[in-house]
This record gives structure tokens, C-alpha cells and sequence, in this order.
């Protein structure tokens, strides 16, 4: 097996594992910050902690932001609007059960997407399995919270208008990126994102009133390390790399596999229980990720 079929194989399952971790490091830190002051303070250390890697890495900084104009739309699409208007409806009260519900819907919409603007096929097969992973995302989160989340408390037009606005910044953000950004060097690139981002959250913290203090504390700073190198760094360095080898819609069916995994790691760290009915809405996620990706899997080598 060649280097690049392993990695094509392994990568997004690595990818899942640390994009899952930032659910539960979010546990710690949105009670010690508001939503966009959180994640304007994230992007800019990450910013500040990717010069240096650029620099060892003997990349050269950009002296000119036009170039990278598309990376730092990327950027301001996934880092900020996704992130924030999942973090803000959390914040504001909004069950986590119905927010990774709405998103869950994204694998989904990512594959109408693809087939109008980059020129993806719709097949039965890519339909059959996103719809039976988004079966399964809901039974997972059904397990846990039960079926009190059909309820309308803490459903106000606002947080689930932000959920919405999520849920496309998650679909458009992998199109957008698959098709303007290949041409950028993936490290300089993603810099860029975060300049970006840096900027517009801190526009959104600005507008929405956020306190901008934050209380500072051991668990709040570990939390925040792991975000800024593992997931802000490693994650979307790795997010980047198999946008460009491969298809949107099956890359995103790979989210359908971050619920389980965050079910499964607030189980271990925190505890919470791990129902019979969530444990079968993870198989159906895991089959349903298998079948959309099976073509790729047994590819030629």
C-alpha cells in the first residue's frame, strides 16, 4: 500500500477524532468566555502560534492579502460563522441536542451543494447512505437526551435562525474551499484563514454587545491550548489536505461519525450515560459512512 492510499484512508478518521475533542473542550471554555470573544482570542493565538511554524517550515509570509483573498473567505465561512453560531445559540440556552441535529443535516446539503456548483454526481448510493447517517446522528442525540428535545423550550427564532446560518456556513465552507483554493501553499494558506477570522469575530463580538473578559482559569487554558494547536492547527491543517484529494460529499459524510464520538468521550470523561438506543444510531452512522466511501476504500492501491 502506498504512503498516499494510507493516508487518504486514515486521515479522516484522525481528522473525526480531533474535530469531535472540540465539542468537549468547548465544555470548559464557554463558561469562561462569550461565544466570539472565545473563539476571536483562539483564532488570533492560533494565528500568532502559526507564524513561527511557517517560518521553520521555510514558507514565506504573505506580503500581499489579495492572493489569499479565497482562503481568508474560507476562514471568515468556517472558522467564524460556523463555530460562532453554533457556540452563541448554546450560550443563549438552546439544547446542544437540537444545534447537532440542525448540523447534522450538513453531509447532506453538502452533496446538493457539490452537484450545482463543483460538478458532483448525486448517486443512490450517496443518497441511501447520507440519509440513513443522519438517521443515525438523530438516534444518537434522541439517546441521550431523550425525546424532551421535542419540546419547544429554549427554541427561539433567533438561535435556531444562527443554527441555520451554521449549518450552511459548515456545507458552503468545504465547497468553497475545494474549488478556489487549491492554489495557495496549505500552510500559508490557512494563516490566512485565521487572519481573517481574527477580524470577524471580533466584529461579531462587537456587534452582539460580548463581554470581552474572560475568566481565566487552569482547565480554561489546557482547554484552549488543545483548540489553538490540536484542532485550530493539526485539525484544519488535515481538514484542508483531504479537501484536495477528495470528493465534498464524501469528506463531509465523515462528520456523521463526530456525535458518536463526542456520545462515546463524554461518556469516559464526564460520565454521562451511554444509552442502547445511542449506541445503535452509532452503527448506523459508522454503516452509513462505509457506504458512501466504499468506492474509495477499495480503490486500487
Amino acid at each position: 500500500m502506498s504512503n498516499s492510499t494510507l493516508f487518504i484512508r486514515l486521515s479522516p478518521l484522525i481528522f473525526v477524532l480531533i474535530w469531535s475533542t472540540g465539542f468537549i473542550a468547548a465544555k470548559y471554555s464557554m463558561q469562561n468566555a462569550d461565544p466570539f470573544v472565545f473563539l476571536c482570542l483562539r483564532m488570533a493565538l492560533t494565528t500568532l502560534a502559526l507564524i513561527p511554524i511557517l517560518y521553520l517550515s521555510g514558507v514565506t509570509l504573505p506580503r500581499n492579502f489579495w492572493p489569499y483573498r479565497h482562503d481568508m473567505m474560507t476562514g471568515v465561512i468556517l472558522h467564524c460563522c460556523y463555530l460562532g453560531f453554533v457556540f452563541w445559540p448554546i450560550k443563549q440556552g438552546m439544547p446542544s441536542g437540537i444545534v447537532a441535529i440542525i448540523i447534522g443535516i450538513q453531509p447532506i446539503l453538502t452533496m446538493v451543494i457539490a452537484s450545482f456548483y463543483i460538478g458532483e454526481s448525486i448517486t443512490a448510493k450517496k443518497i441511501i447512505g447520507l440519509v440513513i447517517g443522519f438517521v443515525g446522528v438523530a438516534i444518537v442525540i434522541l439517546g441521550k437526551f431523550g425525546l424532551g428535545l421535542i419540546d419547544n423550550n429554549g427554541l427561539g427564532l433567533l438561535p435556531v435562525g444562527m443554527c441555520l446560518v451554521s449549518l450552511l456556513s459548515a456545507s458552503s465552507s468545504i465547497i468553497y474551499q475545494k474549488k478556489f483554493c487549491d492554489q495557495s501553499h496549505l500552510l500559508t494558506g490557512v494563516l490566512m484563514q485565521y487572519v481573517a477570522a481574527t477580524l470577524a469575530t471580533a466584529v461579531f463580538a462587537f456587534a452582539l454587545g460580548e463581554n470581552w473578559q474572560v475568566a481565566w482559569s487552569t482547565s480554561f487554558a489546557i482547554a484552549l491550548t488543545w483548540q489553538v494547536f490540536g484542532i485550530s492547527i493539526g485539525g484544519v491543517v488535515l481538514l484542508m489536505s483531504i479537501i484536495k484529494l477528495g470528493e465534498a460529499s464524501r469528506i463531509s459524510s465523515m462528520f456523521y461519525l463526530v456525535p458518536p464520538l463526542v456520545v462515546i468521550e463524554s461518556h469516559y470523561l464526564f460520565g454521562e450515560t451511554l444509552s442502547f438506543v445511542s449506541i445503535a444510531g452509532m452503527a448506523l452512522c459508522i454503516g452509513s459512512v462505509y457506504f458512501v466511501n466504499r468506492p474509495a476504500l477499495n480503490a486500487p492501491n
